[in-house]
């Protein structure tokens, strides 16, 4: 075998390893996508809660190398820009002291992050291209955030039945009316590092249910 067959033969298997790779992901996100308006009766509790958990696992991998791809793109700055504080934007702990209270934590943040990511993405529109890849990221982690509050809204059904659901505030609070290019920079950063914050512990928060939610379940009779 010559070194340039021998070399076409080893990128294609090398693509085929990537693609077996992928592939779970990309039908993970399908599945994900053809159900925007997914019922809470259609999965039952095992799937419903290993499906949420898979799909907030992946979303916390890529929004970190969503926010490595952020910094890199603001240069130098990325460090200093990201080690600000600012109040206005939502924090990543998990507060309460049952499975209930804390799955609603969860579930509250994930809807208070929601209408920051979109701020920031249209910060990021006007700032560079639209084609960039941190806009694009952003675009689709707005999709996948929304599914994976959808299904924690289905595991706090489970968790206290009959019991309304607040729902915070659907636009984002405590935003200036203005901000420099400087404040938007380090807005957008630290609303990812939050989020994938959040997102890490939202994790650990569904790992903790396995064994207990769906038992507790089939112990009540539903």
């Amino acid at each position: 075998m010559n070194c340039h067959v021998r070399n076409m033969v080893c990128l294609s298997q090398r693509s085929q390893a990537k693609f077996r790779i992928i592939l779970p992901i990309l039908i993970l996100i399908a599945v994900e996508l053809v159900h925007p308006t997914m019922s809470c009766k259609n999965e039952n509790c095992s799937q419903l809660l290993h499906r949420s958990l898979k799909l907030t696992r992946l979303m916390s991998k890529r929004t970190a190398e969503l926010l490595e791809t952020y910094k890199a793109s603001q240069g130098d700055s990325a460090d200093l820009i990201c080690d600000l504080q600012m109040d206005n934007v939502p924090v990543s702990t998990i507060s309460g002291q049952t499975m209930s209270e804390r799955i609603l934590s969860v579930y509250t943040h994930l809807k208070e992050f929601l209408p920051h990511m979109k701020t920031v993405m249209e910060q990021q529109k006007d700032l560079n291209l639209p084609t960039n890849p941190v806009v694009e990221g952003l675009h689709s982690m707005i999709t996948h955030v929304r599914h994976i509050a959808l299904r924690v809204n289905c595991i706090l059904q489970i968790l206290q039945p009959n019991i309304p659901i607040p729902e915070p505030a659907e636009r984002p609070t405590g935003i200036p009316p203005a901000q420099n290019i400087f404040q938007q920079k380090a807005y957008g950063c630290i609303v990812l590092s939050r989020l994938q914050e959040l997102l890490s512990q939202a994790v650990q928060e569904q790992k903790s249910l396995k064994g207990k939610m769906c038992r507790k379940r089939t112990k009540n009779g539903s």
